[in-house]
């Protein structure tokens, strides 16, 4: 038999390789895993939701709010949103008449912060900023003008938050309602701590602190402190890059031999708590203080509200029988008391993490004292001198010639004879915040 060939032709025109590719196109990646993808993907409800976290919850009720009120400003005068907000000429228009009629749901006349907020959450939310822009001038006049109004009609009521006059302070400190020996007594007494010595604000970021925001560190001295172990996102320092966010954690240096001393408050309170707690501050466990007393664990792991923490230094105060003040009250405080100290503002604002140098002077205000000795002052039948302690050491010329005398005593002469302080020093343009006093050798 001869030799034959045989041949299948099931490719046809194509190479085999064509083939393949034809007809079985993913066979050759079956078993491939997909390649990683460098970056996450992300839906535009994600990415909408991480831009909305940059604002602090207070302020977003605030933008909706105003947002609100403004939008019913518009359907009452058949104006369009949306084409109100995308033209500045539109929009300055809108402000213009929204400023000189906006009331309250009850037809009244809105109070002059809660205008300002006003205006501030339309701002937030406008994509001009109506504020300093210059096609918004109109209605920002016809803003100042109904500002003018309110004050002149005395609505301007509003108040900082007063600071803690020290008897206060000293009252609240060695109550039971901050004893370092009871349970609810320990953890109001670290809150008490943490928010006046590192200046916080009322409610910022209670809820979140957990016993992994603090540390207790040694300085190159030898000095305990306790102070945040991260860089708070606060108010003014949402920048994780800002260069001054590190003086924001704070500092609360310990006072050995001290039986409130802060440290030593804070790791009782520590060791008090449950290991596993996911919050700092918790509530104290239902039992009398006796028993507590022999157990290891005196807090719950509940972590007290947002709301339990805002009012914490207004329930305190009422148990100690005091004023109700706020907890912002303790930022106001710690603010005059270092000012009053003697520390320059750039100190103080280390403290406190304001920005601006004029921020602090809502912070302070006179005490009753103050008001009284300016009021002698100003009441006197005689101007009143100053006196050898808050001068001490000063020599007086009267009529030319100098005197040893302690200042305001000064034998034969009226106190109009005294003309001018002889100072060993020559001091001119500077500002000092609080008092000052002068001791030459």
């Amino acid at each position: 038999m001869e030799d034959f060939d045989v041949n299948f032709n099931i490719f046809g025109d194509k190479t085999p390789e064509q083939w393949l590719e034809e007809n079985f196109p993913d066979s050759e990646n079956e078993n491939e895993e997909p390649e990683p993808k460098r970056h996450k993907t992300l839906t535009k409800d994600e990415v909408d939701k991480i831009k909305e976290e940059v604002q602090e919850e207070n302020t977003k009720r605030a933008t909706n709010w105003a947002l609100k009120t403004f939008v019913d400003f518009l359907k009452e005068n058949g104006k369009s949103f949306e084409k109100t907000m995308n033209s500045a000429k539109c929009l300055n228009e809108a402000l213009r008449q929204f400023y000189a009629s906006v009331q309250t749901t009850q037809g009244g006349e809105y109070s002059i912060a809660s205008y300002m907020a006003i205006r501030a959450g339309i701002n937030r939310a406008s994509p001009f900023n109506i504020i300093t822009d210059p096609e918004f001038s109109a209605s920002n006049l016809v803003f100042k003008s109904i500002l003018k109004k309110y004050r002149k009609q005395g609505k301007d009521t509003s108040s900082h938050h007063p600071p803690i006059p020290d008897e206060h302070i000293q009252r609240i400190r060695e109550s039971d309602a901050l004893s370092p020996a009871t349970a609810k007594g320990l953890v109001r007494k670290v809150w008490f701590d943490i928010q006046l010595a590192m200046a916080r604000r009322g409610r910022e970021g209670n809820r979140a602190l957990t016993d992994k925001s603090f540390v207790v560190r040694v300085d190159e001295n030898g000095n305990e402190f306790l102070t945040f172990s991260f860089n708070p996102d606060s108010k003014d320092h949402k920048d994780p890059c800002d260069p001054k966010k590190e003086q924001l954690r704070g500092f609360i240096y310990a006072a050995p031999g001290d039986p409130l001393c802060p440290v030593r408050s804070f790791k009782k309170y520590l060791s008090k708590c449950p290991k596993d707690a996911s919050a700092f501050y918790l509530h104290p466990r239902r039992a009398s203080q006796a028993l507590l007393n022999t157990c290891d664990v005196w807090y719950t792991r509940e972590p007290m509200g947002v709301n339990t923490l805002g009012q914490m230094l207004k329930n305190i105060c009422k148990e100690v029988g005091l004023p109700c003040y706020t907890n912002h009250s303790l930022r106001s405080t710690a603010v005059q008391r270092l000012s009053k100290a003697g520390l320059e503002s750039r100190e103080i604002m280390a403290v406190t993490g304001h920005r601006n140098e004029g921020s602090l002077k809502s912070y302070w205000a006179p005490s009753s004292n103050d008001r009284r000795r300016w009021s002698n002052i100003l009441t006197s039948a005689r101007p009143v001198l100053p006196t050898a302690s808050s001068v001490g050491g000063l020599r007086q010329v009267v009529d030319g010639c100098p005197s040893e005398h302690n200042i305001g005593v000064v034998d034969g002469c009226p106190p109009n004879k005294i003309t001018k302080y002889e100072l060993p020093v020559s001091l001119s343009n500077f500002t000092i915040n609080g008092n000052v006093e002068f001791n030459f050798h």
